[in-house]
């Protein structure tokens, strides 16, 4: 017996307490814990982003940037400043996935129940506590669901300008956005009933809209030789060459577990006369998983997909039946909550590690990029050992005589030891430390001449400067025993035997111009 929803009149978009509580929840539950275990690898280069403001970086578009300028700007050089944007999005997304209900015909029951399923869902814990793309990813989707919803009932014409102007922000924030546009187009494409919209001069000012606002973009990388195309393929033989098609398919339903049984509820609808409407949404969602897996995308490339079809789900099992909406939900909380704790750090760092290793559940998320387990999770481990760096490099730079104090160069294996450097070096007098690694090439000044080399490694170390300095010693090691980066060392290379000045001029120019 399929469920026929109630015609819905139009009407501007309102928000009550209800909605607005749960979001709020959800910013301080992100706000508050997040920043317990420190800072990421990957957020100290999107910190350092904030000193070198552009309209493209080689790793990601460049709207995360303003982000780190300005929290940095207004709460300081603090962990809370790199925390704040995250658990604020992450509320706004619940708020949204709220909304969507109401557009939906959803009532109270329905809103609390999508609103908590996308705040707790595991793949949200970690990405709304992250300073990272993800977690502007997973807002502008869903806003698109939003959107999209809002104008199968209204076709309001605006809605599409509004859509594509969301589409050239969401591009702005990261490509994946293409992933889903171009399944949205395909799926309206497919949906008769909304076909017609597509010709009319509604849609390509949409499109007009949405290609300007990327067209910065778009300019800033064909002037820097594409350097997204070397990115997709350093990570396409790194990080995505361990990634398993099944497993990907498999890992979806315990990364969005709070909400699984939604989402999947809401496919279902979709295709039902009732929910007829939203098909367009259930298309994109198989198309954008279709995209993913021939790309060999990370499991979590398809969280942003979900929310509007959790919304979607928990209306209809509203009206079909109230207990049926809260054992769903009911269900995946329960089996959420042993996950819980290795997303959010409610424990110490020592219980964490005793935690992992005795729940099963878990073993998931301690298999790291290389394919092998291990007794924390990757994101975990990554939050370790980069204070350690700066008063390694103090040391060095203290054996240095004035005269080689005044043309060294300080330089990290990779942007992780860079911005690691760069956010705690400043405390301790320390100058700035550079990378050929991504972006942080288009920032390295080429020095004239070179007399020393202060090296913060995470590998073997570069054996090329061995034959080109004089003497070499180990200062120090990264120490902590949960750090991935433990062992790593800082190098001190002195006595240049060649004049340097011209041989780093040429590393930068390679770099910049795609090899590191």
């Amino acid at each position: 017996m399929s469920v026929v929803l109630p015609p819905i009149a139009h009407r501007r978009v309102r928000v009550d307490a209800l909605l607005l509580g749960l979001a709020l929840c959800k910013f301080l539950l992100q706000f508050l814990l997040s920043g317990r275990y420190g800072l990421h690898r990957d957020e100290y280069l999107y910190l350092d982003m904030a000193h070198h403001l552009a309209w493209g970086y080689k790793e990601i578009p460049p709207l995360l940037a303003p982000f780190s300028w300005l929290a940095q700007a207004v709460l300081g050089h603090t962990v809370w400043a790199a925390k704040f944007f995250p658990a604020l999005f992450g509320g706004l997304t619940v708020l949204l996935t709220g909304l969507i209900v109401r557009e939906a015909g959803g009532g109270r029951w329905a809103q609390v129940a999508a609103a908590v399923a996308v705040a707790v869902s595991p793949v949200y814990l970690a990405m709304h506590g992250l300073f990272q793309p993800n977690f502007l990813d997973v807002f502008f989707w869903t806003l698109y669901g939003f959107l999209v919803v809002r104008f199968v009932h209204t076709h309001e014409p605006r809605l599409l300008l509004a859509l594509g102007v969301c589409i050239g922000l969401g591009m702005l924030a990261k490509y994946t956005t293409a992933f889903y546009v171009a399944s949205l187009l395909l799926a309206l494409l497919l949906t008769p009933t909304e076909r017609p919209w597509l010709a009319t001069r509604w849609f390509w000012l949409a499109v007009a809209a949405a290609a300007l606002i990327f067209l910065p973009n778009l300019v800033w990388q064909a002037t820097h030789n594409w350097p997204v195309l070397g990115h997709m393929n350093k990570l396409q033989e790194t990080q995505l060459t361990h990634v398993s098609p099944i497993n990907f398919l498999v890992e979806q339903l315990p990364m969005t577990l709070a909400g699984a049984g939604l989402w999947l509820v809401g496919l279902w609808f979709c295709f039902t006369r009732a929910g007829k409407p939203y098909r367009p949404l259930a298309l994109a969602y198989f198309f954008v998983i279709a995209l993913l897996l021939l790309s060999r995308g990370k499991n979590y490339y398809a969280a942003a997909v979900y929310p509007p079809l959790m919304a979607l789900g928990a209306v209809y099992l509203e009206r079909k039946s109230r207990a049926a909406l809260a054992g769903t939900l009911g269900v995946g909380l329960l089996l959420s909550l042993p996950i819980v704790p290795a997303l959010l750090p409610v424990f110490s760092i020592e219980g964490l590690s005793r935690y992992v290793q005795r729940v099963s559940v878990l073993d998931a998320l301690t298999r790291w990029e290389d394919g092998k387990q291990h007794h924390l999770p990757q994101d975990v481990a990554d939050m370790h050992g980069w204070d350690e760096y700066a008063p390694l490099v103090q040391q060095a730079l203290a054996r240095l005589t004035p005269a080689e104090r005044a043309h060294v160069i300080v330089y990290g294996d990779n942007y992780g030891q860079a911005g690691a450097l760069n956010w705690y070096g400043p405390a301790l007098g320390l100058p700035r430390c550079y990378t050929l690694n991504g972006s942080n090439s288009y920032w390295m000044p080429a020095p004239d001449t070179v007399t020393a080399f202060i090296y913060a490694n995470e590998g073997d170390g570069p054996k090329d400067l061995k034959q080109l300095f004089g003497s070499m010693e180990v200062v120090g090691r990264v120490q902590s025993p949960y750090a991935r980066i433990r062992g790593s060392e800082v190098l001190l290379f002195r006595h240049p035997k060649t004049d340097l000045g011209p041989f780093v001029q040429k590393r930068i120019a390679e770099a910049q111009q795609g090899f590191e």
